[in-house]
């Protein structure tokens, strides 16, 4: 398994919308065919606002010997629902701080074909490195991109709330 996107990292602290988030991203991975396997999903409450983690790491298997992994991490620290207007609207949304982090993989022979025997792990290393590279530098090139794109569409969706006018805290 080789990391591609190693901790890409951003933070975000006002208003925001849970659910809308989650279905962002959840919508993101079904339309570039990545199969949804979720890691963690909690959050407790506490005096002050809600802690959350969700983490997942869809995957997608690209060819018999290469797959895609994205791993993304949402963290939520002080969550508290809050009135907002959005023109005339008056809605009811999140308010807190959210530390995101994705990683991008690339896992070259997952069945582990290549793994038996020394030699063999040997000659896939010179396979991967000298005859295979063009095709492993595209495969890593794309899984780039989708990472990159994800991480632009969240935030994209983010700094639609910041325009939010906030009327009321509560818990």
């Amino acid at each position: 398994m080789k990391i591609v996107v190693d901790h890409d990292r951003f933070e975000y602290n006002g208003p925001f919308d849970a659910n809308d988030l989650f279905r962002m991203i959840s919508n993101f991975i079904f339309e570039k065919g990545f199969d949804f396997k979720q890691d963690k999903d909690f959050e407790i409450n506490k005096p002050h606002g809600k802690f959350i983690e969700w983490e997942i790491s869809p995957w997608k298997r690209v060819t018999d010997y290469v797959r895609y992994i994205i791993r993304v991490r949402i963290v939520g620290y002080d969550i508290v629902k809050t009135d907002a207007n959005t023109g005339r609207k008056k809605t009811k949304i999140d308010s807190g701080r959210l530390v995101i982090t994705m990683d991008g993989m690339v896992e070259y022979d997952y069945d582990s074909y290549w793994d038996d025997k020394p030699i063999l792990h040997f000659l896939r290393t010179i396979y991967d490195k000298f005859v295979f590279k063009a095709y492993t530098e595209r495969f890593e090139q794309r899984l780039v991109h989708d990472v990159n794109h994800l991480h632009d569409n969240i935030e994209k969706l983010l700094n639609l709330h910041r325009h939010y006018t906030t009327r009321s805290r509560g818990l």
